[in-house]
């Protein structure tokens, strides 16, 4: 059920950075009433915005979320990210010119900060999941495991999102480009689908503490005596005490070739 909730999640939220990518950086030529950031501005200045993002959101998050449920803090989380694409469609509707702000200041304390706290705020817990989920002794092949799901789930959402692109008939590129569908792929994948598939996902996780174990692998009998004490108790010793097996060696004055 965890590895479900975190498909669902990963699955739910289509990534459409390159349709929005297209948007705000394209020429007078491609949309004339368009934002036009430069690459300098769109890459390497939110860049560097994202990384202080980034460091505040851990200190935000061990601070004031790191004693909250695992539900809640998911909840709260996707909540977040199903806002933070509402920035995106004012600047797409250029509903923030109407109230004065331009698309650099609007974007700047927009996107670019919102985007970056969501991604740490929910790779935090999705970190500890992956490793309460993770049965004793197999800890490092199950951990790899179910990283690995998370990171084809999210290449996947990738391509549906990229597939949702090509399907809407957007032109991104190229002259009289057409973004006229983009505000209505934000309020349906961005905002609205988040919410309807990730939160009831959120339920198929325990509704634990993050100090506290997901699985209780006790109850679970995961693991169980040796089978070797159950029907021979000298037998079963002698398997599980090596120094008495060195011992009858010694005795027997002989050594088996295989140890040799």
């Amino acid at each position: 059920c965890v590895i479900l909730a975190m498909m669902l999640m990963n699955v739910s939220s289509p990534q459409l950075g390159s349709a929005l990518g297209y948007f705000y950086t394209a020429d007078e030529q491609c949309l004339a009433d368009g934002p036009h950031f430069n690459y300098t501005y769109y890459i390497t200045i939110t860049g560097i915005v994202g990384s202080v993002v980034n460091f505040v959101s851990v200190i935000l998050y061990q601070a004031f979320m790191s004693t909250w449920r695992f539900r809640p803090a998911l909840i709260f989380t996707i909540v977040i990210g199903s806002l933070a694409p509402i920035v995106d469609l004012v600047i797409v509707m250029r509903w923030n010119e109407a109230i004065g702000i331009s698309d650099e200041v609007f974007f700047l304390l927009g996107n670019a900060i919102f985007e970056n706290l969501v991604v740490i705020l929910l790779a935090i817990p999705m970190s500890a999941i992956y490793a309460k989920v993770s049965p004793p002794g197999m800890e490092s092949a199950v951990f790899a495991y179910v990283v690995g799901i998370g990171n084809f789930t999210g290449m996947f959402s990738g391509l549906v999102g990229s597939a949702i692109i090509e399907w809407s008939n957007m032109k991104t590129v190229g002259e009289d480009c057409d973004f006229s569908e983009l505000p209505t792929i934000i309020v349906l994948f961005k905002i609205l689908l988040p919410m309807l598939v990730g939160i009831p996902a959120t339920f198929l996780i325990p509704n634990v503490l993050q100090t506290e174990p997901l699985i209780d692998w006790d109850k679970e009998k995961w693991c169980e005596e040796d089978v070797s004490t159950g029907n021979d108790g000298e037998h079963g010793e002698s398997l599980m005490d090596p120094q008495i097996s060195v011992g009858n060696e010694e005795d027997d004055g002989r050594i088996e070739p295989h140890l040799l």
